[in-house]
């Protein structure tokens, strides 16, 4: 009898198995240097992540068409780094564009994040691969822009980029932080906050959360669900500054 030792992780079936790259292979060949943080280790190392959970078929199949629209998406617009007071704008198609980010939430949590994180985002593998439905997820859109910083030390100034591909889970312990994750996949100047519940909220639980999560001035506007095309004010953007690294630094990423 044989004996099953895994199974993919978003379908039933025992393999055979891919490796599956925790960012889409399109995206990191359009930067021409570009490293991986392994909260492991706690240390950036050269190299593609990968996991190996992942069969052939839904590899193939279900997640290379959100791989290639992501890649679309970074031609038309994400890989572009906005200056300081520049608006931004975002053509998109909602339900592929929030499956592809929770693709690469989904991959970088199994990977880095804790179980009660991955088993979030495994009841959530249907809907990257097939769609059909669209869960009760909020996401969101922060401009980060380049900014000017000065080197205390000898006066010199010096560009602070968000030139960059990052994903983990965003530190929050506001009101009701218990009830809801809070996974962030940036972009470059892109930064989208995948706000997810552990079980179902009424509407008003989700108003004193999200109340909350905006006072931290790092919550962004509202992807819209039936838009198609979201303009970005100068005034609703933000610059690279120190708390926004720190985010980055404290979050379980890839």
């Amino acid at each position: 009898m044989k004996t099953i030792l895994n199974k993919c992780a978003y379908c039933p079936s025992t393999g055979p198995f891919t490796k599956e790259h925790i960012w889409p292979k399109s995206l990191i060949q359009r930067y021409e240097k570009l490293s991986t943080f392994s909260p492991k280790n706690n240390k950036f190392y050269t190299g593609e992540a990968v996991i190996k959970d992942v069969c052939a078929i839904c590899n193939n199949e279900s997640l290379s068409p959100l791989d290639t629209y992501l890649a679309n998406l970074f031609d038309a617009g994400l890989g572009k780094i906005l200056n300081a007071g520049e608006p931004a704008q975002l053509e998109y198609d909602y339900d592929l564009l929030l499956r592809a980010l929770l693709k690469i939430s989904y991959n970088s949590a199994r990977a880095f994040a804790d179980p009660k994180t991955k088993a979030l985002h495994s009841s959530l593998a249907r809907f990257v691969t097939a769609g059909l439905y669209c869960p009760k997820i909020m996401l969101r859109l922060q401009i980060v822009t380049n900014s000017r910083a000065i080197n205390p030390i000898d006066k010199s100034e010096h560009i602070m980029s968000p030139e960059l591909m990052r994903c983990g889970t965003i530190q929050y312990e506001g009101p009701l932080s218990e009830r809801f994750c809070i996974r962030m996949v940036a972009i470059n100047s892109f930064w989208f906050y995948l706000i997810i519940p552990y079980k179902n909220e009424p509407p008003h639980k989700w108003d004193k959360f999200i109340e909350g999560f905006r006072k931290l001035n790092l919550s962004g506007v509202i992807v819209p669900k039936g838009n198609s095309l979201l303009n970005i004010p100068k005034e609703k953007t933000t610059y690279m500054h120190m708390t926004l690294l720190g985010s980055l630094v404290n979050a379980d990423n890839t």
